[in-house]
């Protein structure tokens, strides 16, 4: 069933893309508040919490919020992380979609930047930045998620995903100096 709602959705957005043009630099250095996706897959979880520590110190001052599935991961709210977002069975639908009450608390937060950390297309993330009001959303490189971000990341040759995240967040500091 996920896969049919994944392909339908992914249609859907195709059909009802926003057009707006974004200058990546200005949106990413102003970016105050940043929602970031965290890896849907236990196994890339260790990762992703070293580029939160990386990303705080390439980007400082703004404030992270977390979003994942993983509540049986120990996550500690530190120096790395201002908030979390749990999504649990509950806040997703029979199709592997968000219900209404999780995206409209995403919608309201009004975040000014989207990071969706999975490597693959994940439904609920991707669906959640679509209807996000951020002006910047950023991704690694899938095709399945071209129509939910307006920025992917993509490397000319293929790294482990702990490499990905290194140069993701090198690539990110850079730019807003």
């Amino acid at each position: 069933m996920k896969t049919i709602s994944s392909s339908i959705l992914q249609l859907y957005s195709k059909l009802h893309k926003k057009e707006s043009i974004v200058n990546f630099n200005t949106a990413l250095t102003s970016a105050k508040s940043v929602l970031i996706f965290m890896p849907e897959k236990v196994e890339d979880f260790s990762a992703a919490k070293n580029f939160l520590r990386k990303f705080k110190q390439e980007l400082p001052g703004k404030k992270v919020v977390i979003c994942t599935q993983q509540q049986e991961i120990n996550i500690e709210k530190n120096s790395h992380i201002d908030g979390i977002i749990f999504v649990t069975s509950d806040d997703v639908n029979f199709f592997g979609l968000p219900r209404k009450k999780l995206t409209q608390k995403i919608a309201a937060t009004n975040f000014d930047m989207i990071l969706d950390l999975n490597q693959d297309f994940q439904p609920v993330s991707s669906y959640l930045s679509r209807k996000s009001n951020a002006p910047l959303k950023v991704c690694l490189y899938n095709q399945q998620k071209e129509a939910f971000y307006n920025f992917a990341y993509r490397t000319s040759v293929q790294f482990n995903l702990e490499e990905q995240y290194n140069r993701l967040v090198h690539f990110l500091g850079r730019c807003v100096q």
